[in-house]
């Protein structure tokens, strides 16, 4: 018999992956219907787990920012109608995905992924970037400037690594 945890863990991934990304993102429209809503949530679980492959391996950086655009790009353009402003903003498609990649790679599927989920939790720690709202960022340019400098901040460990510790201190004092 085959086991289903791989199918529970991805499950688990997209759902907290999902939350993570709605739960402060300003992301759908007023007027978006529940239908509109979850062709959004569908597509949105396709396109990462489309995208996951990539990732079985190590991605480059430019890669992973081609990726970034391309799921702000591809459900801006089918799902405009259930979306604020009628797209999926670059920080809500860098949230999602870094979010998912972060879970699965805690679970041990993927190697180390390139960049860490950035909120207002990790934003708030990077400097030049204190005021930055991933809800409203909406700029490729800006994102990369981002992880720029978080990379600076990091001092050498990777952006995952280096989030994982801001999350725990987060929790420790009371931050998150």
């Amino acid at each position: 018999m085959k086991s289903k945890r791989p199918a529970f863990l991805a499950d688990v991934a997209f759902g907290i992956a999902f939350s993570g990304t709605v739960q402060r993102g300003h992301l759908y429209s007023e007027n978006s219907t529940e239908i509109q809503r979850r062709a959004f949530r569908s597509a949105l679980r396709e396109a990462l787990e489309a995208l996951l492959g990539d990732y079985r391996n190590e991605v480059s950086e430019e890669q992973h920012f081609a990726n970034i655009k391309r799921l702000k790009q591809t459900l801006s353009g089918k799902h405009s109608s259930a979306l604020k402003d009628g797209r999926f903003r670059i920080g809500s498609a860098q949230k999602a995905l870094n979010l998912y990649l972060k879970l699965l790679w805690c679970f041990n599927h993927i190697p180390t992924p390139p960049h860490c989920p950035f909120d207002a939790i990790v934003l708030s720690r990077v400097p030049g970037c204190r005021n930055v709202k991933w809800t409203k960022l909406d700029s490729l340019p800006e994102y990369q400037r981002i992880v720029a400098c978080a990379r600076v901040a990091a001092n050498g460990t990777s952006l995952a690594e280096w989030e994982l510790d801001l999350y725990r201190s987060a929790r420790v004092t009371g931050g998150a």
